[in-house]
């Protein structure tokens, strides 16, 4: 049997310690690696405006620069138009219908690596209406370096809905 003065004498605490020391030096590194919570700021009364055709259920778009903006929603000059130098702007959008559907971020988007994850929920809607609506969702986001993909989920299902290339 082998006692702890021996085990010290021969060396084997020494490589041990360095090892702990390392680890200790990587810890930040690993927090930091972890996913993280994203500010989001929602915005009221956009209308969808853009002249490509929607797919069938919850079609999700970045605008990542004024053309973009344009593209989706037209010419506009309201005070709460995103400041495209710091933040993107998220929009789900489903195709015109007569049913009172919805569509919502349900939780806080997750950053984790190049990719941002947000999880949706929406409602098919029970009534229908005399009207015609697109249901749609809109909401703020930091810019951040690095980030290269958006993926959107369904919240219910956590299926997949779009993958978003940001620019």
């Amino acid at each position: 049997m082998i006692c702890g003065a021996k085990l010290t004498q021969i060396g084997i605490f020494k490589p041990m310690k360095q090892v702990i020391f390392v680890m200790f030096l990587l810890l930040p590194l690993l927090v930091g690696a972890q996913p993280q919570p994203v500010p989001v700021r929602f915005l009221h009364d956009y209308y969808y405006y853009g002249t490509t055709p929607l797919n069938d259920g919850v079609n999700a778009f970045v605008a990542t620069s004024r053309k973009d903006f344009k593209k989706l929603f037209g010419e506009t000059n309201r005070p709460d138009t995103p400041d495209f130098s710091k933040e993107w702007m998220i929009v789900l959008v489903m195709p015109k219908t007569k049913w009172d559907a919805k569509i919502n971020i349900n939780n806080v988007s997750m950053k984790a690596g190049s990719f941002i994850e947000v999880y949706t929920k929406v409602f098919e809607g029970k009534h229908k209406l005399t009207y015609d609506v697109y249901p749609i969702k809109v909401a703020l986001i930091p810019k951040y370096t690095g980030i290269s993909v958006i993926n959107f989920y369904d919240g219910k299902r956590l299926k997949r809905l779009a993958n978003v290339v940001v620019e």
